[in-house]
């Protein structure tokens, strides 16, 4: 196939294109500094100019681009696109409408809501990871980059960010009201109870506080970014915050250490070294190969899908211990046989306790945590085995032959 790749800073840019070629395809690069704006007739006319006289097969990108959906839609161009941020409000563009467009989509509850408005081009994908990297053995690993536990992410406390925005202007009764709801959700992991809660009248209240627009080009539910970008954020926050303050007590004292990877150099948690960023694509696989223990804690918009971060951890031959996501148990590959607990391959799921693990509590966060750190055989089997399953089906080389395939 000729294939063209719309040219961004995007996660596996230089692995993907590896594995395209490896397939035998022919890939072109295009980029446009316009191209992931609402709507462009700049994108949309210079595109035009840079196929013409090009034999085209389709055009892939990771994330969907409105524009891009446009360009493809008006030449008849089939456009592959893997969605790997959330929130992400161009699900709702207009042009994602298009019979050209194959979304997809690591979220089986988006898949779901998008579908039931009509939106056949979606699909759910476990988003793939590079597999093919040479890593060092965990005790090789750099020092600043090993540890017995880690998390690797944003806290959200950036200075005046959304929530803070809002509280500044927001009465008593909305603050005690959004601090309710979000310590009521924190306890809860599996089910939304705060989608339900954006009533009209709360809507209302919040805007007035902090309006927010939605995107006038697009069907953008009203209070998608008052949900996602402002609440989301806001308990995803509180829930990283406090847990590792929590890790960092319970092993005060103890020859553990606990590792934070973030973007915030003044965050600070005792018991727990704050080592800034680790940049993607050298030092993370680093971070995963030599920690002991991976935590995910997933940013809350992500309503069931797994994150990329999992399927990284897990491609490093890292184990990971998540907090619970209800697509980590979705057989969606088809094997060659029915599932068998001597063959954990023989199942596209991911099975707890055998290829990652997951906490649904503070306590059992803790409770799995001391458990993996005294039971090294098992825990260092279950990272093997998370390993070759994303190796079996979650490649990046497994995932386009099948997508492409399609």
């Amino acid at each position: 196939m000729n294939i063209i790749f719309i040219d961004w800073k995007c996660f596996n840019h230089d692995d993907t294109l590896r594995t395209l070629e490896e397939l035998g395809h022919q890939v072109i690069l295009y980029s446009h500094p316009e191209y992931n704006m609402p709507v462009s007739q700049s994108f949309v006319k210079d595109f035009e100019t840079f196929i013409f006289g090009k034999k085209v097969d389709l055009v892939f990108s990771y994330n969907f681009f409105p524009p891009v959906a446009e360009a493809c839609h008006r030449q008849n161009l089939p456009y592959v696109s893997v969605v790997y941020d959330s929130p992400y409000v161009y699900l709702y563009s207009y042009t994602m409408i298009y019979e050209t467009n194959r979304v997809y989509l690591f979220d089986s509850a988006w898949v779901k809501e998008l579908r039931a408005g009509g939106l056949k081009q979606v699909q759910y994908a476990v988003l793939p990871a590079a597999t093919g990297r040479s890593l060092p053995a965990p005790s090789e690993v750099p020092e600043r980059l090993r540890s017995d536990l880690s998390f690797v992410g944003a806290l959200y406390n950036e200075a005046h960010n959304f929530y803070e925005r809002l509280e500044e202007h927001a009465d008593d009764t909305l603050k005690g009201y959004l601090e309710g709801i979000l310590s009521a959700q924190s306890l809860i992991y599996g089910s939304d109870i705060l989608s339900p809660l954006m009533t009209e009248d709360l809507l209302t209240q919040m805007n007035r506080a902090l309006p927010l627009e939605a995107n006038s080009a697009s069907a953008e539910p009203a209070s998608y970014r008052h949900l996602n970008y402002v609440l989301h954020r806001r308990l995803t926050s509180m829930e990283r915050i406090r847990y590792m303050k929590l890790l960092g007590q319970h092993y005060s004292g103890s020859d553990s250490s606990i590792k934070l990877f973030t973007l915030d150099p003044s965050a600070s948690f005792p018991g727990v070294q704050n080592m800034g960023i680790a940049e993607y694509s050298q030092e993370m696989p680093l971070v995963f190969r030599g920690s002991r223990i991976n935590l995910n804690i997933t940013l809350r918009s992500i309503t069931t899908g797994i994150p990329l971060r999992c399927i990284d951890i897990m491609s490093c031959g890292g184990f990971c211990l998540s907090n619970y996501q209800q697509d980590f148990l979705l057989d969606t590959v088809e094997a060659d046989s029915g599932y068998s607990a001597e063959d954990p391959l023989s199942t596209s799921a991911f099975l707890p306790g055998i290829d990652y693990d997951y906490f649904d509590s503070a306590d059992s966060l803790l409770e799995k945590a001391d458990y993996y750190l005294s039971h090294e055989k098992q825990r260092a089997e279950i990272a093997e085995n998370g390993l070759r399953k994303v190796q079996t089906y979650y490649s990046l080389t497994a995932f386009f032959q099948r997508i492409l395939t399609i």
